[in-house]
This record gives structure tokens, C-alpha cells and sequence, in this order.
């Protein structure tokens, strides 16, 4: 018997010792290739602005407002006028006199935007970004609700729009704050008995949504009418817990790159391209948090209060994929309008025997779990397998809640050519955008989304597929349908 216990506390030892030593490794694998693989840091990863905290929140709308002007003028007398300090990059954010860096300091889409109808309100809107991004994201929601009647606020969060330190401190806490800041002064400005509506791209659904949560059981938050959600971030991989242990040794300076998972030049001037640890780790509590929040509200029986929600998701999606979606939200919903609009993959025969299996895995999940309490519309090939323009016209495939039988309409859209799928980033903004669009506007002078760089890997300090990745949505079209048709009056 006592061989036996020496046994048994020999192997918990050497289980103890392992558990320590693994997790150890890996941070300290982590640091030393972060130290190897990525830059130096520059002045726009280092410089603390006083930004919006939930612990003291600003008194007022317009308190935020000001507070986010002073962190612009703190930019730019800190790097941009600062010779020592402003990048010397061509197309540098924060290299003075570039397009990027006139884009972003003397355009209004890095700060909250008010955008007011020529005539009284009929109701008030606040949309919410995505993280790392800006609200110009938002802009043509924002305007379409706004050509609608609406009073709009694109609302930045805290951390976003400045430099990318800001996403090194934020917390969720603080993106929450604003969003209550903003739906209360949103709500007040066109007055009572109006509807709210809250929208959101990425981790700015998720925020939306937990203030949607929240708003039932809170009576000094106003309630929103109608919730639009685009690649909503509801599930987050926990990997992020990880890199929050990694990031522990930031504080010796010879390891500080590891509060970075990437560092990269600056040259978006609406978007940082630069990712802090931090930053995934604050989604993915934020994702928690609400996960948590709508499974209690679904015990208590909630969740029959909730506002209708729309929302709008690319089957391919390296971010977030639509099970994640129905799985925490939808199907928690009990019928009320809601409904899930999904954009499919090109299934034209040029590409068709290439499409990654996962994707097309998720689409049939859908079209075989009948009697969900949401409908469900696919934009989706008119043909599968055809040729030609034939084989890249579209069409709208729907089903009812709690139906069986789908419903096909055809729409006057087609594939553009060499696109082959939408994805987390492109949904919100439409083809024909200035800076992110496919197919921008004669004359645009800044244009990201149609940059084609063909190359060899390792001859650019930006991945090779950076470009790639598709920016805006030839498809848009159906989302400005779709709210028009949903849009509380």
C-alpha cells in the first residue's frame, strides 16, 4: 500500500511540475518570438490618451465628444507635428501631408458622427463599429437610416479611431459605457414615443446586443424597436485567455512586444492594422459576458421582450461563423420576426470543386434544421455548376419561421469576376465605396479595396493576402433592401 501512494504521488508530482512548466514554455516561447519576429514599436504603440473609462464615464454625449477632440489634438502635437516622432512611411497614417493621414485627422469617421434628417426625426439610431475599426464602417447604414428619417449617431468606442495603443488598455467595460451614454442621448434628442434602433458590425453586434439584453430588465436605459446586426461577434475562440497570460511579461522591456499579436505600418486611415493582445482578449470577455447574459434571460423568460433582430452574416467568415450566431442568439429567440440573412459562396463551376468544405457544411446545417423560430434568407447562386454569367446570376432563397418550405425569387445581381465569397470585414460597406470598395467611385483618390499586389511571399512587411481579402460587399444592395423593409416607423 505504501509502494502505491509513493506511486500515485510520484505521477501527481510530475502532473503538477508538467502543468507548470507547459504553460510557462509557452509564454516564454511566445515572448522571445514576438521580441524576433515583430518591429519596433513606434510612438502610436506607446501613447496613453485619456479616453472614455466606465469607472468615471464623461456627464454627457457632448462631454464624449470633447474628450475625443482632445485626444486628436493630442495626436497630433505628440506625433504628427513631431518630427522625432511622426512616420516617415508614404502612405503613413501618422506621417504628415499623406492622404491616409488627411483621411483620418480632418474627416469626421475616426470620431463619433451625428448625421440629422433634413425634417423632424422619426425615430433615432446609434451604430456601433467593429474592433480595431472606425465609425466610418458605419457611414452607409448611417446614411441610409438617415435618408430615411432617422437621427444617427456612429458611435466610436473607446480605444478605436486614435492610435492603436488606445486597444492596448480598453476594456469592454468601456465600450458598454458608451453605447449607454450614446443610446440615452440618442433617445433624448428626438424625444419619446419614437423608436430606437441599434446596429452593429462585429464586436460593435456584440455590444449592441448585450445593451439590447440588458435594456429589459434596466427601465433607465431606453429600449431599442429593432436590432441590426452584421457578422455579429458572439463566440470568440478562448485562445485569447492565452494570450492574456502571454502578455504578462510585457512589463520587462525587453519583452514588451508580447502585448502584440501583430505590428504592422499604419497605413489604413480607418482601420488599425496593428493588433494588441489585449484587444482579443476583451472580446472574447465581452462575448462571455453576453453568452452568460442571454442564457439567464432566457431562463427567466426574457427574451420574448427583445426587439426584432435582423442580422446579416457571409457563410465564410474567419471571425465568426453563423452556427456561433444561432447557436447563441437565434435559437435562444422565441418567434418575432427575427431572421438571419445569409450571404453564400460563388458556386459557379470556375470554383466550385475548390470551396473549402467547412463553410458549405454550416449552409446545409441550415437548410436542413427546419422549424427554427427565425427566418432564414439566402442569397445564394441561381445555378450551381452552370457557365458563364448564367452561372454568376443570384437569387433570394427564403424560409418562414418554424417553416419547411423555401421560397426562391431571383435577383438582379450577379458575382463580379474573381470574387468568390464575401466575408467578416465586407458586409457593411458597399461596393462602390471610395476607400474599401471594389468597384470606387471615378477619381477616388484613396482606395484600398481594389489594390491587386502580385508578388513573393516575404517581399512585402504586410502578409500577401492582405489585399486580398474582400473589403466591401458587390452585394449591399440586399442589406439597404432589408432594413428599409424592417425599419420601424
Amino acid at each position: 500500500m505504501n509502494t502505491l501512494s509513493r506511486w500515485i504521488a510520484r505521477i501527481l508530482r510530475y502532473a503538477i511540475v508538467i502543468a507548470i512548466a507547459v504553460p510557462i514554455t509557452i509564454v516564454l516561447v511566445f515572448a522571445v518570438q514576438s521580441r524576433m519576429r515583430l518591429p519596433d514599436l513606434r510612438p502610436w504603440h506607446r501613447l496613453d490618451l485619456r479616453e472614455l473609462s466606465a469607472d468615471d464615464p464623461p456627464a454627457s454625449f457632448a462631454g464624449y465628444r470633447a474628450l475625443e477632440e482632445e485626444m486628436f489634438a493630442e495626436i497630433r502635437e505628440r506625433i504628427i507635428d513631431d518630427p522625432a516622432a511622426a512616420d516617415t512611411l508614404a502612405v503613413g497614417r501618422y506621417a504628415p501631408g499623406t492622404r491616409a493621414a488627411q483621411l483620418a485627422f480632418d474627416t469626421p469617421y475616426n470620431r463619433s458622427v451625428e448625421l440629422m434628417p433634413p425634417g423632424e426625426p422619426v425615430g433615432a439610431a446609434v451604430l456601433v463599429h467593429g474592433l480595431t475599426d472606425s465609425p466610418y464602417s458605419m457611414r452607409p447604414l448611417g446614411e441610409l437610416l438617415q435618408s430615411q428619417g432617422y437621427y444617427v449617431i456612429l458611435m466610436r468606442m473607446p480605444g478605436h479611431g486614435t492610435v492603436p495603443a488606445g486597444l492596448d488598455r480598453v476594456r469592454w467595460q468601456d465600450w458598454y459605457a458608451a453605447i449607454e451614454l450614446t443610446a440615452k442621448h440618442a433617445a433624448a434628442t428626438v424625444g419619446p414615443d419614437k423608436p430606437l434602433v441599434l446596429g452593429g458590425f462585429s464586436t460593435g453586434a456584440a455590444i449592441s446586443a448585450l445593451y439590447a439584453v440588458r435594456s429589459l430588465d434596466d427601465p433607465d436605459l431606453p429600449r431599442p424597436d429593432r436590432l441590426y446586426l452584421m457578422s455579429a461577434a458572439i463566440g470568440i475562440s478562448p485562445f485569447a485567455v492565452m494570450t492574456n497570460i502571454i502578455s504578462k511579461l510585457s512589463f520587462l522591456p525587453m519583452f514588451e512586444k508580447s502585448r502584440w499579436l501583430d505590428v504592422l505600418p499604419e497605413y489604413d486611415p480607418y482601420k488599425y492594422n496593428s493588433f494588441p493582445v489585449n484587444a482579443g482578449n476583451q472580446i472574447y470577455k465581452l462575448t462571455r459576458t453576453l453568452n452568460a447574459e442571454i442564457l439567464d434571460a432566457a431562463e427567466r423568460g426574457r427574451l420574448g421582450d427583445m426587439p426584432r433582430v435582423v442580422m446579416f452574416q457571409s457563410i465564410v467568415d474567419s471571425t465568426v461563423t453563423s452556427a456561433e450566431v444561432v447557436r447563441g442568439m437565434l435559437d435562444l429567440l422565441p418567434e418575432g420576426g427575427h431572421e438571419l440573412v445569409v450571404f453564400d459562396v460563388n458556386r459557379s463551376e470556375v470554383v466550385q470543386g475548390l470551396l473549402a468544405q467547412g463553410p458549405l457544411q454550416d449552409l446545409e446545417a441550415l437548410r436542413n434544421a427546419t422549424g427554427r423560430p427565425f427566418a432564414i434568407t439566402l442569397i445564394g447562386s441561381a445555378t450551381v455548376g452552370g457557365t458563364g454569367e448564367d452561372a454568376r446570376t443570384l437569387a433570394v432563397y427564403r424560409r418562414e419561421a418554424g417553416g419547411t418550405e423555401v421560397a426562391v425569387e431571383p435577383l438582379p445581381l450577379t458575382w463580379p469576376v474573381g470574387v468568390f465569397s464575401l466575408g467578416h470585414t465586407a458586409l457593411p460597406v458597399p461596393a462602390d465605396d471610395p476607400v474599401y470598395g471594389i468597384a470606387p467611385p471615378e477619381g477616388s483618390r484613396f482606395n484600398l479595396g481594389g489594390v491587386a499586389l502580385r508578388g513573393e511571399s516575404g517581399a512585402l512587411v504586410i502578409p500577401l493576402g492582405t489585399f486580398a481579402r474582400l473589403r466591401s460587399n458587390p452585394f449591399f444592395d440586399v442589406i439597404r433592401d432589408k432594413v428599409i423593409e424592417t425599419l420601424p416607423r
